[in-house]
């Protein structure tokens, strides 16, 4: 295709420099090499469609991009008069420098640097090279796009850059027929035609938005041991995966990959064949999403395997990745595999750090919404509701960390939390030990049954939480070893398990049995920052704060991972809520 000068000025109308960081990015731009005067620079970039959430390294030509970088200057020149540069390369057609109007010109190697941007610099310099390209509108389909971007202090000898570029490519236009690896069947689903995924399958697979997918039966992507790179499922913004009613579900192997890339216009959504007519008492209709991973477990071995044979999981590598889900909705999943035994909207089985877990919903589950067995996964911007066992689970060691999870229970719900180190012997290392903050747990109408229920010798770092009245209790603590676990006694308390900066509602009640080691009411009142007292929670869906809860005072943890945000609580306010557009509700 012949990609033409004023195609190029159409891109470069979609400037903005000097983009503020986005406290909601879950996913890091991808790390450039440095290059020039300043080695310890540092440069990233890359395209995405979900404001930063996670980037891609190929875009859907329909997708509408942004394309991000971001230079960290060198420390002895923050604070510098400072030239930024901006160069596009399309391979094949040609570079363009952008010059301090915002226009890109055609450039090539011998010809003048000419900056961008004049200014002083700060320890980290957001840009957006451009935003909003549709690839298909502009006739810029099958193409790569590439950016160098640099700084100079004084004079362009100076430069320092990215020795390789921040790239994405814009997609073909997608196939009239079923993608590899699928195939085509009669009738409709959601007003596209029917693709179907079954049995295992070991090359990557890219499932398109012009088509719906139905898995037939128990679908497996990769190899259950690890070998070379791993199978790759990648789902487009906008798509829809269903089993029909019975047990059809979806696990990704330790050798598989699932990259469910969806945006907040247009989610990837996993539901059943009934969806249209499915009502508010609706679950347990299909199987659910298992992703198994080569990070640590505390079960004996080191590995386990999944329930209803739905394969090994566990490993030594706690960076391992499993994958990306953005933007996606799990609706009415949980079909027994037997009597007793239901499935997990999601479970991730032993998933590493490398699994990037943002805006994603579990809606309607018969069991739990969304359940860590081990693993180092850390998830933001969970939303759970109407699950009928727990809406958050853990077990067998989980130490990642979750930021901002709305919870929302129904008359068929139990926990909003059931915490486990290991049921088999309670003190298992590696321990659970998450790292929690910013939970909203609504009770359903008349008061949900519990709350947080920590048992089994767990650990767990939770601040930040606003519980409003259910049935049963707000707060359980189980077993010896999970009160010797945090001390023992309440003047022993130790740290190992916290609830901090929290407020419960004042008529919440606490569970009290004969065995436990000290009062669980009494711990709660030895938490920092925490409190009973009025929750005035307000909003459609009831999860948002009213005046009085933001009068809080928050204590955020200090890890990179967790945003700054001034409120304890799920959702701050109307013109902040991060769940507003992209989930699903009766």
């Amino acid at each position: 295709m012949k990609f033409k000068y004023a195609k190029m000025n159409a891109i470069a109308s979609g400037v903005a420099l000097g983009l503020a960081a986005m406290s909601a990015q879950a996913a890091d731009q991808p790390i450039l090499t440095t290059g020039g005067t300043q080695s310890s620079a540092v440069f990233t970039g890359g395209a995405t469609i979900n404001g930063g959430a996670s980037f891609l390294s190929a875009v859907p030509a329909d997708s509408a991009v942004d394309f991000l970088v971001t230079i960290k200057p060198a420390s002895e020149d923050v604070g510098k008069i400072g030239n930024l540069v901006v160069l596009i390369n399309v391979p094949g057609v040609g570079f363009y420098i952008q010059n301090s109007s915002g226009a890109f010109i055609p450039w090539v190697e011998g010809d003048a640097i000419v900056a961008v941007s004049t200014k002083t610099l700060t320890s980290s310099e957001p840009l957006t090279i451009f935003s909003d390209l549709v690839g298909s509108a502009i006739g810029a389909t099958g193409i790569d796009v590439q950016a160098y971007v640099g700084y100079y202090t004084d004079s362009v000898a100076n430069l320092t850059y990215s020795a390789t570029p921040a790239s994405f490519s814009i997609a073909a236009a997608a196939s009239a027929t079923c993608p590899a690896n699928t195939v085509a069947i009669s009738g409709t689903f959601k007003d596209r035609s029917v693709c179907a995924l079954s049995g295992r399958i070991e090359s990557d697979t890219h499932l398109t938005s012009n088509f719906s997918y139905i898995l037939d039966g128990a679908v497996f992507i990769g190899a259950d041991e690890l070998s070379g790179s791993k199978t790759k499922l990648i789902i487009d913004e906008g798509t829809y995966v269903f089993g029909q009613q019975g047990l059809n579900f979806l696990t990704i192997a330790r050798n598989g990959q699932l990259h469910a890339n969806g945006s907040a216009a247009n989610p990837v959504i996993f539901t059943y064949e009934g969806d249209d007519t499915a009502t508010a008492t609706t679950s347990g209709q299909w199987g659910g999403i298992i992703l198994n991973g080569n990070a640590p477990i505390n079960v004996s071995g080191g590995t386990a395997e999944g329930e209803g044979s739905t394969g090994i999981y566990g490993g030594p590598d706690s960076a391992d990745s499993s994958g990306v889900l953005t933007y996606v909705q799990v609706k009415y999943a949980g079909q027994n595999i037997t009597e007793d035994n239901e499935l997990n909207g999601i479970a991730f089985q032993g998933t590493g750090s490398g699994t990037i877990v943002d805006y994603v919903q579990v809606h309607n589950n018969s069991d739990d919404g969304i359940e860590f067995f081990g693993g180092t996964t850390n998830a933001k911007h969970i939303v759970l509701t109407g699950n009928e066992d727990d809406a958050l689970d853990w077990t067998f060691g989980w130490t990642g960390k979750a930021q901002f999870i709305a919870i929302k229970q129904n008359s068929a719900s139990e926990h909003c939390i059931e915490a486990d180190n290991n049921g088999d012997n309670n003190d298992a290392l590696p321990r659970s030990n998450p790292t929690i903050s910013n939970l909203t747990c609504v009770g359903a109408a008349g008061g949900g049954d519990a709350g947080l229920r920590l048992r089994e010798g767990t650990s767990a770092k939770i601040s930040n939480v606003v519980m409003s009245t259910h049935n049963a209790y707000c707060l359980d603590i189980d077993q010896t070893a999970t009160f010797l676990n945090a001390g023992g006694s309440i003047a022993e308390l130790n740290g190992n398990l916290t609830l901090t900066n929290s407020r419960f509602l004042s008529a919440c009640p606490f569970s009290a049995s004969d065995g436990d080691n000290f009062s669980v009411a009494d711990f709660f009142t030895a938490q920092s920052g925490s409190s009973l007292g009025e929750v005035d929670l307000i909003g459609t869906l009831g999860w948002t704060n009213g005046p009085i809860l933001n009068a809080l005072t928050p204590s955020i943890p200090t890890d990179p991972f967790f945003s700054q945000v001034d409120y304890i609580g799920a959702v701050k306010d109307a013109s902040s809520d991060w769940t507003a557009g992209w989930t699903y509700s009766d």
